[in-house]
């Protein structure tokens, strides 16, 4: 009989696994990473469609997006285990797969490093590799760590964030957002503080912004075109080359790569941002 366990808001997370013989469904791009790094994927059977990396990932089977996750789609995978964030919906499919005697893990989201590195701990406790992950999130603080303080006396500058989206067009994100709680890691400020979530970018609003640097996350690699943003392009920010695109699952996701992450949207920010008494340029 499969150990029906759900660990949600209360954070009960840490019962380990034992070994490697179940079969393992992971519903988070991050998580993934995670259980990659920890060379624990042979334990994988299938993924969710936010994990895109590392590369072997797309050999496994997706079952959906974990916000609208399926229940015959995922129960037809025969797992033991899923492992995903309470952000998976919808409830009902996570009830009913605990009622089919699937084991479901639901992790904090992660908004800052040191959640990152507790969930790392987290994962590597579910999949019987508690040492190499308490190895690896030292690692990981070590270099976010590094990071940080290279760009230590940079002042606070302000850096619009932007998502990529695909199909759902191009997104600004204001507070309330893993792309804010990215800028907050490295000590920058968001252009649009006051606003929450993510919104369509509009063209007024991306000049009022007046950032310093300009960060893009794209959901497809390629996917956004500046040429079809000339009030983006006209800003003083990309005009000093002070902007950066890349993958969304690196920049946003607060997994095993964070520090690559933080690095990559540091080379944006210009350097010794002067800041007046009344907060102008």
């Amino acid at each position: 009989m499969r150990r029906i366990v759900l660990v949600a808001l209360l954070g009960l997370i840490g019962l380990p696994l034992q070994a490697a013989e179940h079969r393992l469904i992971s519903a988070d791009g991050a998580i993934t990473e995670i259980i990659y790094a920890l060379g624990a994927e042979d334990q994988l059977i299938a993924v969710d469609s936010t994990s895109r990396y590392p590369e072997a990932v797309r050999a496994l089977p997706q079952v959906g997006y974990l916000r609208a996750l399926p229940f015959e789609g995922v129960l037809a995978m025969d797992p033991d285990v899923l492992i995903t964030t309470e952000e998976a919906a919808p409830e009902e499919t996570l009830e009913r797969l605990i009622r089919a005697g699937v084991e479901v893990h639901q992790l904090p989201v992660v908004r800052t490093p040191e959640e990152t590195f507790e969930r790392i701990r987290a994962v590597g406790r579910l999949v019987a590799q508690a040492e190499k992950a308490e190895q690896l999130a030292t690692e990981l603080a070590q270099q976010v760590a590094a990071v940080k303080e290279r760009h230590q006396g940079n002042g606070k500058p302000r850096v619009l964030f932007l998502l990529s989206a695909g199909n759902h067009g191009v997104m600004v994100a204001g507070t309330d957002t893993a792309a804010d709680a990215m800028l907050n890691a490295l000590g920058a400020e968001n252009a649009v503080a006051g606003m929450a979530g993510y919104k369509p970018a509009g063209r007024e609003a991306l000049l009022a912004s007046r950032p310093d640097a300009i960060v893009i996350a794209e959901t497809i690699p390629g996917g956004f075109r500046i040429n079809d943003w000339p009030e983006l392009k006209a800003l003083s920010a990309w005009q000093k080359g002070n902007h950066v695109t890349a993958d969304s699952m690196l920049l946003l996701g607060f997994g095993p790569r964070l520090a690559e992450a933080l690095a990559t949207i540091a080379t944006a920010l210009p350097e010794n941002v002067q800041v007046s008494s009344n907060g102008s340029r």
